[in-house]
């Protein structure tokens, strides 16, 4: 027995190095170059259609700004403190701006999930830790529900090219998709808070935090299905710019064939070996692609186009970060904030318990205190400054 826990803990070690990952998107990256054709993927590049380029970047437009729409109707739903208004933390500037700032930490970061880290992180200070973590999980949920809805009907087009046994796997997942939503949206009365309470206090509480965010959405059935259908729609909008960014560099790729490679790519994405899939997911989407009868130059040239996608909305996510933080106040100021926040907090459980908004001027000043309601919240960076 003692062998086995040491040969796991070893494994773990050497999957959870940075070393292996760097070392595993080296290798990928270069079986990748020795098996595409460099020189002619970067020729299809070059001789791209900038009005095929256009209306791809416009139907990814469509593709983010339902990805906001997905998340924050959840985000927006929750029994948050901060109100939905133009000014507020949860009106759709501010939303916008924090899911495109999210979207540069992740494309920056390698462990992939560094948007979500950073939007928990910011907007947990206003809104609560928990709603954020929820909101986000269900978004995800949504996304995927719809990526496989999509993958469905693909799958049943195709059915002649890959057979029954795709549609069956790809109906599989939507329906394990379904099932975590059904578990998440009762989890507040399936998880036994008491027993949670007994070994960690600190994870009872994020726990029931969570719960009690799905337990909302199950309350209000109408922003879960606005983020589901919104979900699916952006994901329709997703396929779509592929296919038109594909015709941009002369190959005809109908959206069936991404609907079902696309997902798979997403999948090797998550191997352990490598940074954020890099040089993995692209090699399995040239061998699917050239599979479908699209040559290895031009699925090398698709792969990249890919890759490149969502570079813009990053590159106006670091902008907005900057902003942000130029317009960030000092440390100190932002400590009595969140000071203030998590003493509301700890009001609302002890009703008893003086507030210290109450009793600390400085908390007057802050956005939500007497004298601070005409005041924009921390740190804002939106769109339009």
């Amino acid at each position: 027995m003692e062998p086995m826990r040491r040969a796991l803990r070893i494994a773990r070690a050497v999957l959870g190095s940075p070393w292996t990952r760097v070392s595993g998107t080296v290798v990928g990256l270069a079986i990748l170059a020795r098996t595409i054709n460099l020189p002619q993927a970067v020729a299809s590049l070059a001789h791209a259609d900038p009005l095929w380029i256009a209306a791809a970047l416009g139907l990814t437009m469509l593709a983010v700004a339902a990805s906001v729409v997905e998340w924050g109707v959840l985000l927006r739903t929750s029994n948050a403190p901060a109100g939905a208004g133009p000014g507020s933390v949860l009106s759709w500037r501010r939303l916008s701006s924090s899911y495109l700032q999210g979207m540069f930490f992740t494309q920056m970061l390698p462990a992939g999930v560094g948007g979500d880290a950073m939007r928990t992180v910011e907007m947990g200070r206003q809104v609560g830790h928990g709603n954020v973590l929820a909101s986000l999980a269900g978004s995800r949920l949504a996304g995927m529900l719809g990526m496989t809805c999509w993958g469905i009907a693909a799958a049943i087009l195709l059915r002649a090219l890959l057979g029954t046994g795709v549609v069956i796997v790809i109906a599989a997942l939507a329906m394990a998709v379904v099932i975590i939503w059904l578990l998440a949206l009762s989890a507040d009365r399936l998880v036994p808070h008491r027993l949670l309470a007994r070994v960690s206090g600190a994870m009872s509480r994020g726990v029931r935090s969570f719960s009690d965010a799905f337990a909302g959405y199950r309350r209000h059935p109408h922003a879960v299905a606005q983020s589901l259908l919104v979900g699916a729609a952006g994901w329709g909008f997703n396929l779509l710019a592929l296919s038109v960014a594909a015709r941009a560099i002369g190959v005809d790729l109908s959206w069936t064939v991404l609907a079902v490679c696309i997902p798979i790519t997403l999948l090797v994405a998550l191997a352990p070996f490598s940074i954020n899939g890099l040089g993995l997911r692209e090699g399995v989407l040239v061998a699917l692609l050239s599979h479908s009868g699209v040559s290895i130059a031009h699925a090398g040239a698709i792969s990249v186009l890919i890759d490149l996608q969502m570079i813009p909305f990053a590159v106006l996510g670091a902008v907005l970060w900057s902003r942000h933080r130029r317009s960030s106040r000092s440390p100190v100021e932002l400590a009595v904030e969140i000071a203030a926040i998590e003493d509301a907090a700890l009001a609302g459980l002890t009703p008893g318990t003086p507030r210290l908004q109450r009793r600390d001027p400085a908390v007057q000043r802050l956005p939500g205190g007497p004298r601070g309601a005409d005041r924009r919240p921390v740190g804002e960076a939106d769109i339009t400054g």
